[in-house]
């Protein structure tokens, strides 16, 4: 089956994967577990920033692992409960020690050089600090961090520990949590198998060495109006906004602008300025409840009807 990597088919690789993942309305269906699907879109358009933490898990295990008597001997935390949220406590002794055993040059930095090509991260600069901020969460441990078997084979060139990434592999559904402040029960373990899934997507759509090809919205240059593009507060396709003077923001995760082409979408940009311009002019609270709610209904139904 062919894929590229765009929302989409990342939708209908799971669906394909097993008939457990299911788009229904606005909700994403792991199993039996409910997520917002404006949360899942997130995940997947973050999947960069998300996916550069869990190389520097990936690297923060291997290195207390390799180095696991010099590290419980200097912080005096056993290696099989890392992460660790106490190591806030010592954090200048943490640093100076992954200083000491994290060169530029050191196997492990090499190691996870070569995990971020895997996984298809463009740019990707290692740093020291973010494996001790790695190690600082408080969480589940290191033997339950999911690897694909190409990050497995680096990793086990390097640490090889038995250890790892061997229980549940259910550990970064709660780094996941932690980032969007969701804590309801399932949503954890839902998070992490979709992680899970979003990381062997990537491996499939870039392989070893390729970068990946992401299908980014374009935004409409249209003469004498304000249009950007970002997240809105509600969801809506378009919101209406006032700085010195009137704008919208059309949202880049409603599945509508995914669809348009860059000439196709000056028409409706324009449309929703001219309806946004009218939406901020109205001083009566009865017509902005209204016209609020049918920019939110009409939003909602263009999302059901395209994603």
């Amino acid at each position: 089956m062919s894929y590229q990597y765009d929302l989409s088919d990342f939708k209908r690789y799971l669906n394909e994967k097993s008939s457990k993942y299911r788009v229904d309305g606005l909700i994403f269906w792991q199993n039996r577990i409910p997520l917002p699907i404006d949360l899942f879109n997130r995940i997947f358009n973050e999947s960069d920033q998300i996916v550069t933490d869990y190389v520097y898990h990936v690297a923060a295990s291997s290195i207390v692992f390799l180095e696991y008597a010099s590290f419980e001997d200097t912080l005096g935390i056993e290696v099989k409960n890392l992460p660790n949220g106490d190591l806030k406590k010592q954090v200048s002794v943490l640093e100076e020690w992954l200083k000491n055993h994290l060169t530029r040059n050191s196997a492990t930095s090499r190691m996870t050089y070569e995990i971020a090509d895997i996984l298809g991260l463009d740019n990707f600069e290692f740093s020291s600090d973010k494996v001790a901020e790695a190690l600082q969460h408080q969480g589940k441990k290191y033997a339950r961090i999911f690897m694909p078997r190409e990050v497995r084979k680096e990793f086990d060139i390097i640490s090889g520990s038995e250890d790892v990434g061997q229980d549940n592999t259910d550990m970064f559904g709660n780094v996941i949590s932690d980032r969007y402040n969701i804590y309801r029960a399932g949503f954890s373990d839902a998070l992490a198998i979709i992680f899970n899934a979003l990381l062997e997507f990537r491996i499939l759509c870039s392989g070893r060495g390729e970068h990946l090809q992401k299908i980014r919205i374009i935004a409409p240059m249209i003469e004498n109006i304000d249009i950007r593009i970002g997240k809105t507060s509600d969801g809506s396709l378009w919101e209406p906004g006032y700085e010195d003077d009137h704008y919208i923001t059309l949202n880049n995760e409603h599945p509508l602008l995914r669809h348009l082409s860059e000439v196709e979408s000056k028409p409706l940009a324009e449309f929703l300025f001219f309806l946004g311009e009218f939406e901020n002019g109205q001083f009566s609270e009865t017509n902005k409840k209204l016209i609020e709610n049918l920019r939110q209904t009409v939003s909602r139904s263009l999302w059901i009807k395209h994603d």
